[in-house]
């Protein structure tokens, strides 16, 4: 149980962290923000436990077919069609985060004088993926991550000590802000979408549940409020200090803003590439599923026949997920843009999803009278569909309205 912990806080864990500073500014200050952060974080906590409820009455092996268990097999082509976008776009932006860590002088031009073309932040990223990131996509379980992603952790730690110790040192001149500034309450929808990107594993979290020793409710539900009680700690302290040292300079990888020569910073940006390879390994074992769920439904096989040649089909998913997703990472630099878009298709599997399983439910629709607690899930999924869908919509719109039409993405 002790490892699920940190592959569940890994599978948040990655391009969020860096990005919440940008957020706190975004939400006019840090009392704002953490109103915000901590206010989702429990509607984020709640809806791990209604998966898993649901995962344990039906005996589902993960989220997508969970959906289809509750909700039939036209919501799980759906769902599986927003996993497959969703882990797109994450993968994406893992992989836009590791080239940012690689540039600014992991190997690059704080310890190689001139600009070679081996320290190019192409040929370092193309590297990367083929040596390091490639070998842990290619296993069929995620067995192997527990312990990378116990690692990572780590480093996440010193991430945190690197923002609060360069605060603290004087060595970047604080910026003269204010503690709170006043904004119109429409702009902080805008920080919703990075707090639900950065929180967002619950696709990944429920194969996670039926991979550990004893699958029980409680035991998941503990390992998941560990885990993102330790995620909502990292993000805050990396948070404050980030936004306390540069203020609205924020950029949307804190660590952008440190010098390229400065020897703990270059070593934390190791310490969080090590974190994000993890991380992009396990959203991929969820894309690679949501994949291999479209492509039986298409051809429509059984499970005899997806048995026969399922070992090639993963390698060559795996394959072609991460070349298009290099691909894609190479041309779009600033994981801003992907963050944007993604960020509200976060809030249909954090909230719409969750609250549809227990709504629709055969057991509670069934009755015509209901129980006090069924009436109290039937209150809490609604809610839940509410706030998923006005969630979603508010951070398209606000995505492609104000972050990037007025922006060239290259």
């Amino acid at each position: 149980m002790f490892r699920a912990v940190f592959v569940v806080m890994n599978a948040a864990m990655g391009a969020g962290i860096l990005n919440f500073p940008q957020a706190f500014g975004k939400a006019g200050g840090i009392t704002a923000a953490m109103s915000i952060e901590l206010v989702m974080l429990v509607f984020i906590t709640g809806s791990f436990v209604i998966m898993a409820y649901c995962a344990n009455m039906c005996g589902s092996r993960n989220y997508q077919e969970i959906v289809r268990d509750m909700l039939g097999t036209k919501a799980y082509l759906i769902s599986e069609v927003f996993v497959l976008l969703y882990m797109l776009g994450s993968s994406i932006a893992y992989l836009i985060l590791i080239a940012d860590q690689l540039e600014q002088g992991i190997i690059g031009k704080a310890l190689v004088p001139g600009d070679p073309w081996y320290v190019s932040r192409t040929f370092l990223l193309c590297t990367v993926t083929i040596v390091f990131i490639l070998p842990l996509c290619i296993p069929k379980t995620m067995g192997i991550l527990s312990y990378t992603s116990t690692a990572g952790s780590l480093g996440v730690l010193y991430v945190c000590f690197v923002a609060a110790y360069k605060y603290f040192s004087g060595s970047y001149n604080p910026s003269k802000i204010q503690p709170h500034v006043e904004k119109p309450w429409t702009e902080l929808f805008g920080v919703i979408p990075i707090i639900c990107f950065g929180f967002m594993c619950h696709v990944p979290a429920l194969s996670v549940y039926t991979e550990l020793k004893r699958p029980t409710v409680p035991r998941f539900g503990i390992v998941c409020t560990i885990a993102m009680v330790l995620c909502c700690t990292a993000y805050s302290v990396t948070a404050c200090f980030g936004f306390l040292t540069f203020g609205a300079k924020c950029k949307s990888d804190i660590l952008m803003n440190y010098s390229s020569n400065d020897v703990m910073v270059n070593i934390a940006r190791v310490a969080i590439a090590l974190v994000v390879i993890s991380t992009f390994a396990s959203v991929h074992f969820s894309g690679r599923s949501a994949v291999e769920g479209l492509w039986l439904t298409a051809w429509r096989m059984t499970l005899y026949e997806a048995e026969i040649n399922a070992r090639k089909r993963r390698v060559v998913q795996t394959v072609l997920w991460v070349g298009f997703t290099l691909f894609i990472a190479v041309a779009v630099s600033d994981i801003s843009y992907v963050i944007s878009i993604i960020g509200g298709l976060a809030a249909l599997f954090i909230l719409f999803f969750p609250g549809m399983c227990p709504c629709l439910f055969k057991e509670i629709m069934r009755h015509r009278y209901l129980t006090h607690f069924q009436w109290a899930l039937l209150f809490t999924s609604i809610f839940y569909i509410v706030m998923g869908v006005f969630l979603f919509g508010e951070s398209e719109v606000l995505a492609i309205t104000e972050d990037l039409k007025p922006k060239n993405l290259y």
